[in-house]
C-alpha cells in the first residue's frame, strides 16, 4: 500500500512539472508572438495612412504619392491616391510591394518580396530574425501583381496574427461575412474576392504559377472549388487573376491551408 502511494505521488509531481514546463513553453511562444505583432502595429502606426473613406475629388496629392504612381505626368490632383505612403514604406523597408489587409482583424501588414522565399519566411521587415517572419510575395511574381497566379504567403501564430485569421475561413458563417481581404498596392486598390480554400500538401499541391491555357486554368479552379472547406457562388472565368494565400495548418505533416480569391 505504501509503495502505491509513492508511486501515485511520483506520478502526479511528474504530471505537475510537464503542465509547468508545458504552460512556460506556451507563455512564451505567445510573447514572442506578442512581440511580432507589437513590432507591426508601431510600423502601422508610423506609416501614413489614407481615411478609409477618402473624399478622392478634394484629396491633395503629394510630391511622394506622385512618385510611386506610373505613368503620372500631371502634378494636379487625381481621383485615386495610394492607400499606404508607399515611398516611405520602402525607404523603412525595402523590398515591401503591397499592404494587405482584413477588416476587423490582426491580418494588417506589408507584404514583402526578396530574391527567394527563404529571407521574410524567418526575418521582419526590417531584417530582424523572428520565428513569426513576414508575409511575403512569391519571388517569382512580378511585383504589380499582374500574374495570372499571384502566391502571398505567411505563417500561423498561436496569438492569431500574421495569416493566423485565415483559419477562421473553415467555418462558413466567417467567410459570409469576410468575403473580401483587401490587397493595397502603389499602382492600385484591389479586393481579393474570395472563392475556395483548401488544404494541401506543401509540396505535391503547391498552387501553381502558371497554366499552359484557359481550359488548365479553370480545370484547376474546378478542382479547389471541389474541396473548399467553404461554399461560395463567386463567379470566376478564365479571364480572371487568382491570389493564393498560404499557411500552415496541422491536419498532416506539411499541410498547407491555401484561401483563393480572384483579384479585383
Amino acid at each position: 500500500m505504501g509503495m502505491k502511494k509513492v508511486f501515485l505521488q511520483v506520478v502526479l509531481a511528474i504530471c505537475i512539472l510537464a503542465a509547468l514546463v508545458f504552460g512556460t513553453l506556451i507563455i512564451r511562444e505567445l510573447y514572442i508572438d506578442g512581440q511580432s505583432e507589437s513590432f507591426y502595429s508601431e510600423v502601422a502606426s508610423e506609416i501614413r495612412r489614407r481615411p478609409d473613406d477618402p473624399v478622392h475629388a478634394d484629396a491633395e496629392e503629394t510630391e511622394d504619392t506622385q512618385a510611386v504612381r506610373p505613368g503620372n505626368t500631371s502634378s494636379t490632383a487625381m481621383d485615386w491616391i495610394p492607400y499606404m505612403d508607399f515611398v516611405a514604406l520602402n525607404s523603412k523597408f525595402p523590398g515591401a510591394v503591397a499592404w494587405i489587409k482584413l477588416e476587423d482583424s490582426l491580418l494588417d501588414y506589408p507584404v514583402m518580396q526578396h530574391t527567394d522565399n527563404d529571407r521574410f519566411l524567418r526575418y521582419l521587415p526590417d531584417g530582424t530574425p523572428h520565428r513569426s517572419g513576414s508575409i511575403f510575395l512569391d519571388y517569382r511574381n512580378k511585383n504589380d501583381f499582374t500574374d495570372k497566379s499571384i502566391l502571398i504567403y505567411g505563417h500561423e501564430t498561436r496569438v492569431g496574427n500574421m495569416f493566423g485569421a485565415l483559419k477562421n475561413y473553415r467555418n462558413q458563417a466567417f467567410y459570409e461575412e469576410n468575403p473580401v481581404i483587401n490587397l493595397y498596392t502603389p499602382y492600385n486598390d484591389h479586393k481579393i474576392i474570395l472563392f475556395a480554400g483548401h488544404i494541401a500538401h506543401s509540396v505535391i499541391d503547391h498552387p501553381p504559377l502558371e497554366f499552359e491555357d484557359d481550359d488548365e486554368f479553370m480545370n484547376y479552379i474546378e478542382h479547389i472549388r471541389s474541396v473548399s472547406v467553404f461554399n461560395s457562388d463567386v463567379e470566376v472565368t478564365a479571364d480572371d487573376r487568382i491570389v493564393s494565400l498560404v499557411t500552415c495548418t496541422y491536419d498532416f505533416s506539411d499541410a498547407r491551408l491555401i484561401i483563393v480569391g480572384i483579384l479585383g
